[in-house]
């Protein structure tokens, strides 16, 4: 044996480093959000062209909830199997929709946080 790399090794330190900068889980969403996309146009079922606005609502919740956790790649997946546009809504058009006041304090958390937590004190 000569001691060289062979393609196998080769493969294995660059899995080894994009894993260590983080890039292989982005490269994996990014090809699983393609899939879904290729799938959801090849599939018999056709998606709604609008989307129900409370649908449009929750997605935008979690959306925004995964972004604030880090979640993106999950973000991403949920834009493409949402048939969604990829457009974010405004935070503030989303408060506005809900009927909550965004102030300072809020805008620390993502509205799902706040909205759990008004119908949690509803409760109470």
């Amino acid at each position: 044996m000569s001691g060289e790399p062979t393609e196998r090794d080769l493969l294995e330190a660059v899995k080894e480093s994009l894993n260590q900068v983080g890039s292989l889980g982005h490269f994996k969403a990014e090809l699983r959000a393609a899939v879904m996309s290729i799938l959801n146009k090849n599939t018999n079922h056709k998606v709604p062209s609008s989307i129900p606005e409370e649908t449009k609502v929750i997605n935008e919740l979690i959306r925004e909830y995964l972004g604030w956790n880090g979640y993106i790649y999950t973000e991403q997946i949920l834009v493409a199997e949402s048939g969604d546009n990829g457009a974010k809504v405004i935070r503030e058009n989303l408060a506005t929709k809900l009927g909550v006041l965004d102030d300072n304090k809020t805008q620390k958390i993502p509205l799902l946080y706040y909205v759990l937590s008004a119908f949690k004190n509803q409760e109470s």
